[in-house]
């Protein structure tokens, strides 16, 4: 073993040659050669200096493959235990007999390659060496190890293909980017539009009535309900009894007193001036209301405001709201303009706020109900304590039966009089003004969670039902702090998301295992840069009905993991008992001898993690560049298919191999119609006592000419008939006519014997045995 190895390169080289690695080493001072050793594991690439450099002859073609010396001197003299290892410090790390440290995966062959100053290069790549152990640690163990009890049939596949680059193939990124961009899109123009606003205004209230708590009680409603108007006749207050009020409210010690009217309209001239004076006796304390000029739609809204004489005697401030679609909220600013000059809105006068001009949102978590509110009719007639009043801010508004002043309070039943939103605002305001991030933070997140599932390497889209979850709850959280988030269209772009993945999921993995399907790694184009390969299992069908769909799972997993141990294996898709995936391009020689060893390490693999000696797999390589990777894809399992049935460890599908595949294709087109035409004919070799010379026997031989053209080759047919599975058919036309024949030549020569060979699919045929009776009978 030594010499042949030695005998292609030189002492201290490793070398692969038809499917083994054989090693030798000289011993640096004495020169006593090392036992060499077959690794067989498919690591195919030709030679690797054992001293860590690169062949000179092959530096130019960089490997991709190679053994690090401490690794291979390790498996070379781990049996004899320590045989020159203290010759060599650069590898007696690994060589001093330690059979333990020997066998630990991993760790310890990357703590010998370390200590013997190599590191880690191209050519001796982590997922090498952990391929190189495979045969003495159970990659499933760690598998196990590693992800535990899962949940899912088939867990695992996305954290092996996180582990290893190109974990999806180009066309599923394509379009897993394609979903992720549109979701991303629909989100943002569905914030620009306000397109869930109604759902964003529900969920709000939801979460206001969570937080629903009692309202403080320093803010006053003095309305104006229907018990006034039946006190008044049904007719509003007059400004004599709106002036009676201010007097009897600042004899109660109120702070401040706003009303939720204009009072633009005139009354009489006595009224009119009656309340003129008590705004300016009481001057700083009282604010009227008004509303500035505002479209709505294509309707222009005129102002109101308070009359002339009222305006310069008392505070004005804003009492209109922007209502959102269905009513659901309403919005306030904390200052208006009108006429040049700028006032605060009613909330804001009530909340004695002095900060810049905000938009806010009310917060409806204040129950209307616990809100303090007197009859105006009650105040005025002197029937509420002064206690009552005394160091608070009123607001005087309308709540009677037919008043317009009505607002929907979601989830709660009736209306509630606008001027209880302005005692909520207010409320709001004096815990904080609140800061309104809109859909910005939640789009961000959302986006974040689409595009790292669009860049991961797993198709569940649990990541984003736990963001969509968490989204649902962070601003009921931010809510305490006084801060709006809007989540709507950032789930809105998640739910498209996750239905367009599930969508790509469904279509382009597979049904039994988490793997890819190869349509997920099909395209038109085509991909020169690139073999495909496509590896049967045989036999796998038959063994998956005894496992679950997770035991199933974790065989392919195991295959993947093989596979794209080297490195270089990229995508890689299952489909029915087949594995595809895309690896560098080769030159013919390389490829011969990578797929020789890929299969046989395979073999050894499934050997010893699964138990299996059944479960052979065969390799269909295509290196059909030119043609679009769809096709190849297809002639690659064709290959696989027809090497698992031939029994071959692998079949290159190149052009000598279509070549003489359509030449099978073409006999067996011939053989057919020979077959429907009971036109091939035998010949017959005759068998000769060598003492007598007599003629006592001959051999049955197929020698056909096709429409009078050249002869077929027979092992050339027999193999087509027995690919086509017209075996039987083809031994049959044999037998007929050699019977045919038989029974003239013992007419002649009782003592003749005619021999009839027979295809060993044929021995069990029902036919041939009727026919054999037949003859023998």
């Amino acid at each position: 073993m030594v010499g042949a190895g030695c005998a292609e390169r030189r002492i201290g080289q490793t070398c692969y040659s038809r499917g083994l690695w054989v090693g030798c080493d000289a011993e640096p001072a004495g020169g006593r050669a090392v036992p060499a050793v077959d690794l067989r594991l498919g690591m195919a690439r030709p030679c690797i200096d054992v001293s860590g450099r690169a062949d000179p002859r092959i530096a130019a073609d960089r490997p991709r493959f190679g053994l690090c010396r401490a690794r291979f001197h390790a498996l070379a003299l781990a049996p004899f235990a320590g045989a020159g290892a203290a010759d060599n410090p650069a590898w007696s790390c690994c060589c001093r007999g330690d059979v333990k440290a020997l066998r630990a995966p991993i760790r310890a062959s990357l703590r010998c390659v370390n200590q013997s100053g190599l590191g880690l290069t191209r050519g001796f790549p982590w997922d090498t060496t952990r391929f190189m152990l495979g045969s003495s640690t159970s990659l499933m163990q760690k598998l196990r190890r590693g992800f535990g009890p899962a949940a899912d049939a088939a867990a695992g596949i996305p954290q092996l293909l996180a582990r290893n680059p190109g974990g999806v193939g180009s066309l599923l990124r394509r379009k897993r980017a394609k979903v992720a961009a549109l979701a991303v899109l629909f989100g943002l123009v569905s914030a620009a539009i306000e397109l869930p606003l109604p759902a964003e205004d529900f969920y709000r209230a939801v979460r206001a009535e969570i937080r629903s708590r009692p309202a403080p009680q320093d803010i006053v409603m003095i309305a104006i309900d229907d018990k006034t108007l039946n006190a008044f006749d049904r007719n509003n207050p007059s400004r004599v009894q709106d002036s009676q009020l201010i007097e009897r409210l600042v004899a109660s010690g109120v702070e401040r007193i706003t009303f939720d009217r204009a009072h633009a309209d005139p009354e009489s001239s006595q009224a009119d001036a009656l309340f003129a004076r008590t705004l300016e006796r009481h001057k700083g304390r009282v604010w009227l209301g008004i509303a500035p000029q505002r479209e709505v739609g294509f309707q222009v809204v005129e102002e109101i405001a308070p009359r002339a004489e009222f305006r310069d005697k008392a505070n004005l401030a804003g009492m209109s709201a922007v209502g959102s679609p269905f009513g659901l909220s309403i919005t306030f600013h904390t200052k208006v303009e009108m006429d040049g000059a700028t006032h605060p809105s009613l909330s804001a006068a009530l909340a004695e706020y002095e900060g810049p001009d905000r938009t806010f949102r009310p917060d409806y978590a204040f129950d209307p109900a616990t809100l303090p509110s007197f009859s105006y009719v009650d105040v005025l007639n002197g029937k509420v304590a002064q206690s009552a009043l005394a160091g608070k801010n009123v607001i005087i508004g309308k709540s009677y039966f037919e008043s317009s002043d009505y607002y929907t309070l979601p989830l709660r039943d009736g209306r509630i009089a606008g001027a209880y939103f302005h005692i909520m605002g207010a409320h709001t305001l004096k815990r904080g003004v609140p800061a309104d991030l809109q859909w910005y933070p939640a789009m961000l997140l959302a986006t974040i969670a689409i595009f790292a599932l669009m860049l991961g390497r797993t198709k569940s889209t649990r990541s984003l039902l736990g963001v969509g979850v968490g989204l649902l709850f962070i601003p009921l959280l931010f809510d305490e702090f006084g801060v709006n988030i809007d989540i709507m269209p950032a789930l809105l772009a998640l739910l498209w998301a996750g239905i367009g993945f599930k969508r790509i999921a469904r279509k382009y993995y597979s049904s039994e295992v988490d793997a890819m399907t190869t349509s997920a790694i099909s395209s038109d184009k085509a991909n020169s840069e690139s073999d495909v390969y496509a590896l049967k299992i045989a036999s796998l069908s038959e063994m998956s009905d005894d496992w679950s769909a997770r035991e199933l799972g974790e065989f392919v997993n195991t295959l993947i993991a093989y596979v794209k141990g080297p490195g270089d294996a990229g995508d890689v898709a299952f489909e029915r008992d087949i594995l595809v995936w895309l690896a560098p391009r080769m030159t013919t020689e390389e490829l011969e001898r990578h797929a020789d060893g890929l299969a046989l390490m395979l073999k050894t693999a499934i050997s010893h993690d699964w138990r299996s000696a059944s479960t052979g797999p065969a390799l269909g390589i295509d290196t059909n560049h030119s043609l679009p990777l769809g096709q190849r894809i297809r002639k690659a399992m064709q290959a696989a298919e027809e090497a698992a049935s031939r029994g071959a460890r692998f079949i290159i599908n190149d052009a000598a191999h279509l070549e003489a595949r359509n030449h099978r294709l073409e006999i067996l087109r011939l053989l057919e119609k020979g077959l429907r035409d009971r036109s091939i004919t035998v010949a017959y070799q005759p068998k000769v006592d060598l003492a007598s010379g007599r003629i006592v026997g001959a051999e049955t031989l197929i020698r056909w000419q096709p429409d009078g053209g050249d002869y077929v080759n027979p092992q050339e047919l027999v193999q087509a008939a027995e690919t086509g599975d017209r075996i039987n058919e083809l031994t049959l036309v044999v037998m007929e006519a050699a019977l045919a024949d038989g029974k003239q030549a013992i007419a002649l020569d009782p003592t003749f014997k005619l021999a009839v060979n027979m295809s060993a699919k044929s021995l069990g045929s029902g036919p041939i045995k009727l026919l054999a009776q037949e003859a023998i009978g």
